[in-house]
């Protein structure tokens, strides 16, 4: 089973998940890490570690980040980047983490996918889940009173 991390600044992963789980139902294997304002890196470093352990069953681990470059981020790779080469291989680090992302690695998992298989179409969610709506898609917006809805 897929195994997942989710890293974030303040409670981000929490109501992540939470908001998951009311799509989605039970979600397995996943552990969240808060960075919380004053908190210690070092302590950060070893939260995340202890979670891909907790959630790796062999069959990969999925870390989530908020921001590329921020804390979570770097100490998530600074922590898998100590670990063997081997666990190494099955492990990978996504960021930019959203919720249409998180359900698809859900359903990712439910559906037993490899992790290989798993990045890409949580990667490939992530840019589809990204949408833009304006009133000036819409022809004649104005023309009429009458409203459609």
């Amino acid at each position: 089973m897929l195994g997942f991390v989710v890293a974030t600044h303040g409670a981000l992963s929490d109501g992540l998940i939470d908001a998951a789980k009311l799509i989605v139902g039970n979600i397995d294997n996943t552990v969240t890490v808060n960075l919380i304002l004053g908190d210690d890196i070092d302590a950060l470093n070893q939260k995340i570690a202890d979670g891909i352990t907790q959630v790796n069953k062999g069959d990969g681990v999925i870390v989530f980040t908020d921001l590329f470059g921020a804390s979570p981020y770097n100490q998530s790779v600074l922590a898998i980047s100590k670990l063997p080469k081997a666990q190494q291989k099955k492990i990978y680090l996504l960021t930019g983490v959203s919720l249409p992302m998180f359900i698809e690695a859900v359903n990712q998992q439910m559906i037993d996918a490899n992790v290989d298989d798993a990045v890409e179409n949580i990667l490939n969610q992530a840019n589809d889940g990204v949408t833009k709506w304006s009133s000036n898609d819409i022809a004649d917006v104005g023309a009429s009173n009458d409203d459609d809805f």
